[in-house]
């Protein structure tokens, strides 16, 4: 139903709190497929995705995303922080079938700290992404898509 791909750089912490968030999406049959989108990592990132079962694509997002097996594509920063019913929201996106973005939950005590918005995901049909450019990103696909509405 989903591949989540994730793009990494040095990201062996933000892995450790972020895959075992993805397991019990993929016990239910939501997440089928991981891949990590690695640009070059010289920490244990690689040696965490092997670990966990997450294939690792060394030439970019564009290239995850063309052999991501499932319809329905998950991109998801290393540094998000999913909420407690963020994958009930994602199932819900793909059964109203639009892309849609994902919040995180932003990190900090503070109240202007938790006010701040934490980092996005991207929820995107496959059929959608068109002509990738080689060297796109997370961050260009946003701009790429527009304005999206937020998976609630």
């Amino acid at each position: 139903m989903l591949s989540v791909i994730i793009p990494t750089f040095n990201s062996s912490t933000e892995l450790q709190d972020l895959l075992p968030v993805l397991v019990p999406a993929a016990v239910d049959g939501l997440v089928r497929e991981v891949m990590a989108a690695d640009e070059g990592s010289t920490d244990p990132t690689l040696m965490i995705c092997d670990d966990a079962g997450v294939e690792v694509v060394t030439d970019g997002i564009a290239q995850a995303m063309k052999r991501a097996k499932q319809d329905w594509i998950l991109l998801l920063p290393p540094d998000i922080r999913l909420t407690h019913d963020w994958a009930d929201r994602v199932a819900r996106g793909i059964k109203q079938g639009r892309s849609a973005g994902l919040k995180g939950q932003s990190d900090g005590g503070s109240l202007l700290d938790r006010l701040k918005p934490g980092p996005w995901g991207l929820l995107v049909r496959k059929s959608e992404l068109g002509n990738l450019a080689p060297n796109a990103d997370l961050a260009g696909l946003r701009r790429q898509f527009g304005r999206l509405a937020t998976l609630k």
